[in-house]
């Protein structure tokens, strides 16, 4: 789904896999205005790679604060109805600068003065052609020195990180073009990245299913005995402890405190029903069934045929829930209607059930949407459903050159949620744990930074809410449905997941979301890339000048999900 903005290009059409599914995509190569579109052979376009049995995911995402001068307000990326970035609480607009800091870095304009200065003193994080001296050995070591995408790739790279790599006999091998399997073979670049997060994801929890007591054992560093006491307590003392746990009293004190404490038989919370029944599998029972507050709002963002809006109006509908539904569409009203023939039919049917839909939003970008003022605060639940920041022609979504927009996606969502969820709401965020766009790990790390914790991984078959009629999210919705692919459900459904959180602010100020900086012109031109290896002269020119438009399209709010 993609929203086109007022500029000299235009993004005519961007096909996405089945909301990070689908394993090839369409899109239609960005064209000067008014020039005839091209459809792209989709065999020609790379879309989602395979998903990577690994268990543990980790990143290390590139900080670069940008100087921000007087003339601010006037480089903000905005769309028309935007308000200025001035008339935002302070507190809330760090998402919305994580757009300009972008805009900035992809107009050029953090190539001179404080950045110039600090590539002069040797300041290696400043994101110039120097590399730390450990980073530059190690290329070395590979004959890769001069490789300019491979240099991009250490640019972002811990010292820590490549000097666990270069502890190894690991390196990465030449190009081989096309495999035997038909698969195009990665680059240096791609392969040194691809080692760089396995070497990250050690740090994170497993991919797939894990349950309460498991995430809250991974985020204190709990022991074994721990961990086992959890799980033998009931509901009630189980959600206690967990309360109460902040490390300076012991797991073995807490329990004895929530066992002496008695059942609230006359308390309408509804976290407190249940009280004596097995505390593990009843917590995990209130997440698969969505047993959410019922009466707190609830966000859905970027739901494009509203078929999951649908669904979470009928569950809350048949629980008695009053809290509203805020229901979000990443495309305009037009662009639905072409798209799908039911969709007035199915706007009406939730405005019947008294939730509110609103068309053409940026989930990264809430606080400078005047449709969001007055709701400061009020969401108990939010849920956006395979996030992806869309394809790039001839690119693979794990390549280093197109990737920094699925991790800077999730940094910027996360932290334009902490001005917009209540103390204690639930985010879920559901996603193949193999893909290679959004990474589950992107969807963690992004979380954490923003202070919303990880309380568990569910299986998305297993969820209350996954039989809603799931979609492309572009052109092709119009003819054809996902819905009954028997070759996606038996072999990618049982790998989809819904990571929870819980928002849990700490009343200190978090740290800046993680910006991951985005390749130059000079990094797409210099290097031997994705189609581009098979480009020359002008040709590739072109091609490189016509990625940088979409990639100012993306910054300008058009994050596509």
């Amino acid at each position: 789904a993609c929203v086109v903005p007022k500029s000299n290009f235009t993004l005519s059409d961007c096909r996405l896999p089945l909301r990070g599914t689908a394993r090839f995509s369409v899109c239609m190569a960005v064209k000067p205005k008014g020039a005839p579109a091209q459809e792209i052979d989709p065999w020609d376009t790379l879309g989602e790679e395979e998903p990577v049995e690994e268990e543990d995911d980790g990143l290390h995402l590139l900080d670069l604060p940008v100087p921000l001068d007087e003339e601010v307000e006037e480089d903000v990326p905005r769309r028309e109805d935007d308000l200025d970035v001035e008339d935002v609480a302070e507190d809330m607009r760090e998402a919305v600068e994580g757009s300009l800091q972008l805009k900035r870095m992809l107009s050029g304009r953090s190539d001179d003065s404080e950045l110039s200065k600090k590539r002069k003193v040797g300041d290696f994080s400043a994101g110039g052609d120097r590399l730390e001296p450990e980073k530059q050995q190690l290329l070395n070591r590979w004959n890769l020195g001069m490789d300019r995408a491979a240099r991009y790739v250490m640019q972002a790279a811990s010292v820590e990180e490549v000097r666990r790599i270069a502890g190894t006999s690991w390196r990465p091998m030449p190009y081989t073009g096309p495999q035997p399997n038909g698969k195009d073979g990665k680059s240096p670049a791609e392969q040194i990245n691809e080692k760089l997060m396995r070497v990250r994801e050690e740090d994170f929890c497993p991919s797939s299913s894990f349950d309460v007591v498991s995430a809250f054992r991974f985020k204190w560093k709990l022991n074994v005995e721990d961990d086992k006491a959890l799980r033998q307590l009931t509901h009630k003392d189980l959600r206690h402890v967990m309360k109460e746990f902040d490390g300076m009293r012991s797991i073995a004190e807490l329990v004895e405190e929530a066992q002496e404490l008695m059942p609230n038989e006359d308390g309408d919370v509804t976290e407190e029903a249940a009280a004596e029944k097995p505390g593990l599998i009843t917590m995990g029972r209130f997440n698969r069934l969505e047993l959410i507050d019922p009466n707190a709002d609830a966000l859905v963002i970027g739901d494009a045929n509203l078929t999951f809006a649908q669904c979470l109006a009928r569950h809350r509908e048949a629980l008695g829930h009053v809290g509203r539904i805020v229901a979000t569409t990443f495309e305009t009203i037009e662009i639905l209607r072409e798209r799908y023939a039911e969709i007035d039919k199915t706007v009406k049917d939730l405005e019947d059930k008294n939730a509110e839909v609103l068309h053409n939003v940026d989930g990264t970008r809430l606080a400078v949407d005047p449709r969001f003022q007055g709701m400061e605060g009020k969401f108990g639940a939010v849920y956006y459903n395979f996030p992806h920041a869309g394809v790039v022609q001839g690119f693979f979504d794990g390549h280093p050159f197109v990737r920094w927009r699925h991790e800077n996606l999730m940094h910027l969502f996360f932290r334009a949620l902490r001005g917009f969820v209540k103390h204690g709401g639930l985010v879920k965020v559901s996603s193949n744990s193999g893909a290679t766009g959004v990474r589950y790990t992107d969807i963690i790390a992004a979380a954490h930074n923003s202070e919303f914790s990880h309380i568990e991984t569910v299986p998305f078959l297993e969820w209350q809410l996954r039989s809603y009629n799931r979609s492309y999210g572009d052109r092709r919705d119009a003819n054809r449905r996902p819905g009954e692919n028997e070759i996606y459900k038996n072999q990618r459904a049982h790998s989809d997941m819904v990571y929870s959180f819980k928002y849990e602010p700490s009343g200190d100020t978090p740290p800046k979301p993680l910006i991951r900086r985005p390749p130059t012109k000079e990094d797409l031109l210099k290097s031997s890339e994705g189609k581009l290896r098979q480009m020359t002269g002008e040709h590739k020119a072109r091609r490189a000048e016509e990625i940088y438009e979409l990639f100012l399209t993306y910054v300008q709010g058009i994050h596509v999900g």
